[in-house]
């Protein structure tokens, strides 16, 4: 049989070694990824759950992040969010202050700036053609990619 006074002793390095360990957990966390691995889309017909590795990795998709983050500026660093551009107009029906960073008013006035839902939706319906692979256009089957 254990000695009481080994059990004791075995009992205080097991409550150490765990009060270290939380120590270390709370001092050194996971550092965040630089960029998302996943994103919910709040829509009108339910949240869209997008995952970068299934549609950027060789064994999924295989896009590129430009083919999702385009920009009208050259500038192959800028990854800049859609909505940052796909801006409701505003209540004056003038263009977002974001268009007017890259455009002159002459240029653009007149066009239609797609809404957020709606460049996503043909963004995505469009790679989906392309790559010809996931939920395809023209499928009733909506919660392919829809979570009511």
């Amino acid at each position: 049989m254990t000695s009481k006074r080994q059990l004791l002793f075995a009992y205080g390095l097991a409550f150490h070694l765990l009060l270290v360990g939380i120590i270390c957990y709370a001092a050194f966390p996971a550092k965040a990824p630089d960029e998302p691995l996943r994103i919910m889309y709040q829509t009108n017909a339910g949240k869209v759950l997008f995952d970068h590795n299934t549609h950027t990795s060789a064994s999924g998709y295989g896009a590129s992040c430009f083919d999702c983050h385009h920009h009208p500026i050259d500038d192959d660093s800028a990854l800049i969010a859609c909505g940052e551009c796909h801006q409701e107009p505003s209540e004056d029906g003038s263009l977002p202050e974001s268009c007017l960073d890259c455009h002159d008013e002459a240029d653009i006035e007149g066009s239609e700036i797609l809404s957020r839902p709606d460049a996503f939706h043909s963004q995505c319906i469009e790679c989906h053609e392309q790559y010809e692979k996931g939920p395809q256009a023209g499928s009733d089957n909506c919660s392919q990619c829809h979570v009511l």
